[in-house]
């Protein structure tokens, strides 16, 4: 089953387009909370993106028709002197409980939850303000494929094998629709580079995640205004994506605050009975890295910290990320 959505997916997701005979930049991101401790609560993300930037128009010639006409509904397309861009993901992400060598449930513990996922992001943007629409679709359970991967993976690095998959949550089709935008409303020259500093508003409705939230980014290094389109002011960043070619090199550091009212990696099934635990509703969370370009390469690197995100929690969220993206042009 796993193989068929990602055909499903792949089938109406374009690799070329009229305007530009090619891909962009491709990026490949993994997420793990190894970069701290041993595997538990949110474990792992592996996450590949293509895409194109300086798209000419959001519409037929450039996007599947069904995603075409969905923008063509939007506020993106009633911008002018934008530029846009268009970025596709695949990625599976794993979460496990706390104490994974326990093969009994756990009830106060979170869930063993695996998704397999899809993403759209259409983007459009100048050097002051990055309008943000995406639409994720994917499905959470066995299909996922979570449990086979995991367990192939602490085989092959002889890592402790994960005990309690028996217990996770149920098949179910999930989707998210998201908006964001940003703006950069602060930059000065500091030192031998550049400072500026971002904030954003950010949120999205589905049965996968519904949140709002507000955030804000500081940035210092080369280049700044031309790297915009690659900054954000969230921490919380699954999925990674990093959808421009970006010059230099920077530091950065983000600030947010959400309201989430569901979760399906802490409430469980929507429509079915399974393992869940108490959502925080309030959450707060922080990151920091560094963004490194060397000729067509870019290497992005994130350390993030997360206050808890259910009640009764005893070991901090928190994960680090690798984005490492190859662009064409």
């Amino acid at each position: 089953m796993k193989t068929l959505i990602i055909f499903v997916m792949l089938l109406f997701t374009p690799l070329s387009y009229a305007d530009n005979d090619k891909v962009d930049f491709i990026s490949f991101s993994f997420e793990n909370d190894s970069f701290f401790r041993d595997d538990g609560l949110y474990s792992n993300g592996l996450i590949f993106s293509w895409g194109y930037n300086d798209v000419s128009a959001l519409d037929n010639e450039t996007l599947p028709l069904w995603i075409a006409y969905i923008a063509d509904k939007s506020y993106l397309t009633s911008q002018s002197d934008k530029t846009y861009s268009v970025a596709y993901t695949v990625g599976q992400l794993i979460q496990t409980a706390i104490d994974i060598s326990v093969k009994e449930l756990v009830e106060e513990d979170a869930p063993y939850v695996g998704l397999l996922a899809w993403d759209a992001q259409l983007s459009a943007y100048d050097n002051v303000i990055n309008d943000q629409l995406s639409l994720t679709l994917g499905v959470v359970g066995p299909a996922s494929g979570a449990e086979y991967v995991q367990h192939m993976v602490h085989k092959i690095i002889g890592a402790s094998e994960p005990q309690g998959w028996d217990n996770q949550i149920n098949n179910e089709f999930v989707f998210r629709v998201q908006a964001q935008r940003l703006w950069r409303v602060y930059d000065k020259p500091l030192g031998i580079a550049e400072f500026d500093v971002i904030t954003g508003l950010n949120g999205g409705i589905g049965n996968l995640r519904s949140d709002v939230g507000a955030g804000v980014g500081v940035r210092w290094g080369e280049d700044l205004s031309n790297n915009f389109s690659s900054a954000s002011a969230f921490p919380i960043r699954k999925f990674n994506r990093f959808n421009n070619s970006a010059n230099g090199w920077y530091l950065f550091a983000n600030a947010s605050a959400f309201y989430v009212a569901n979760d399906i990696f802490m409430d469980g099934n929507t429509f079915q009975d399974s393992h869940s635990v108490d959502l925080i509703h309030q959450q707060f969370a922080i990151s920091a890295g560094i963004m490194v370009n060397f000729n067509s390469w870019n290497f992005v690197y994130t350390l993030l910290q997360q206050t808890d995100q259910y009640h009764g929690q005893n070991e901090s969220s928190r994960y680090g990320s690798i984005i490492i993206t190859y662009n064409f042009s």
